[in-house]
């Protein structure tokens, strides 16, 4: 598996990160643990976790699976905090006790005493500014992270974050964790800009528009899949209208013209735009992401690419 940087860190992950948004309630534990395997042997190491993750159950099975023979060395783990769930209900607290307490609870839970990517999930209105981004710097100066991300953020945000932390000599913003596929490009002009201005890495979450860009969603919505159940529809549902249909068949054309798969097509030109480090895999089981990793992901014709490009802007 190819390696990049993150931005201008000195940080390197696979182009194919792991996802977690299913364990522990979608993902049995097996499965979890083939995925890992799966990712290490590939040459990969990027695995994404959150406490509000599988209805809070992803980050303790990533902990089992580390005591089960997994180098932890050989990972590069990113931990989002500030949101997390509590008997189904989502409780959003960016304090500084809050992100303390958090992050401690994440250590605990994986066994390991510090995480690679520390990222706040979401934006923190009703918490003073200095108060959440001098905690995320205390956990990189304390050793509990290697380096900072944002997950989610508007463009504004992460500048004024970045500014913040050169103004003050802490340490700098690296990751942003934002959606971008081929049908989801609103990152593009402003947060992408902003990744080039400021060094930053670009991790890309649901590069599959939630598994609309595989094609199987084109004539039914099958019963196993995503937009079947109840609690994950809603991130499919919003790529099912009439404009994500026609450019579904764009890519399927252009696939087939390639002889490729339009999952292939669809992370080859993800991973060929600027800034972007890594694309994460929400694969449910580990023959989805085994499926995945067998993946050419060679970059597109240059014509190919561009046709996409115009179709989907």
């Amino acid at each position: 598996m190819k390696k990049n940087k993150v931005g201008i860190s000195g940080l390197s992950v696979g182009h194919i990160g792991l996802g977690t948004l299913t364990w522990g309630r979608d993902t049995e534990f097996e499965d979890a643990t083939r995925m890992v395997q799966a990712l290490l042997d590939a040459g990969g190491n990027l695995i994404d976790v959150s406490p509000l993750y599988g209805e809070g159950l992803a980050v303790g099975v990533l902990g089992q699976i580390l005591t089960n023979g997994i180098n932890r060395d050989d990972l590069v783990i990113s931990v989002h905090l500030g949101l997390s769930i509590n008997n189904g209900r989502v409780i959003h607290d960016s304090s500084r006790g809050g992100l303390v307490r958090a992050i401690d609870d994440v250590l605990r839970q994986l066994g390991i005493d510090h995480v690679d990517i520390v990222q706040l999930a979401a934006p923190a209105p009703d918490i003073p500014f200095r108060e959440v981004i001098d905690t995320l710097a205390a956990l990189i100066q304390s050793g509990k992270a290697r380096y900072l991300g944002l997950a989610n953020h508007p463009a504004w945000q992460i500048s004024r974050v970045s500014q913040y932390l050169i103004d003050l000599h802490l340490p700098e913003l690296t990751a942003i964790n934002t959606d971008y596929s081929l049908l989801q490009r609103g990152i593009e002009d402003d947060v992408t800009a902003t990744a080039k201005a400021f060094g930053l890495g670009i991790i890309a979450q649901s590069p599959l528009a939630g598994g609309v860009l595989t094609g199987k969603y084109r004539r039914t919505i099958p019963a196993s899949s995503r937009a079947a159940t109840d609690h994950l529809s809603p991130t499919v549902d919003r790529y099912l209208d009439a404009d994500s249909r026609r450019l579904v068949e764009a890519v399927v054309k252009a696939a087939d013209g390639l002889g490729r798969t339009p999952t292939d097509v669809s992370l080859a030109w993800l991973l060929d735009q600027n800034h972007v480090a890594a694309a994460l895999s929400g694969a449910r089981t580990a023959a989805q992401f085994d499926q995945l990793l067998a993946l050419d992901l060679s970059p597109l014709p240059s014509q190919v690419a561009e046709v996409l490009s115009e179709v989907t802007a």
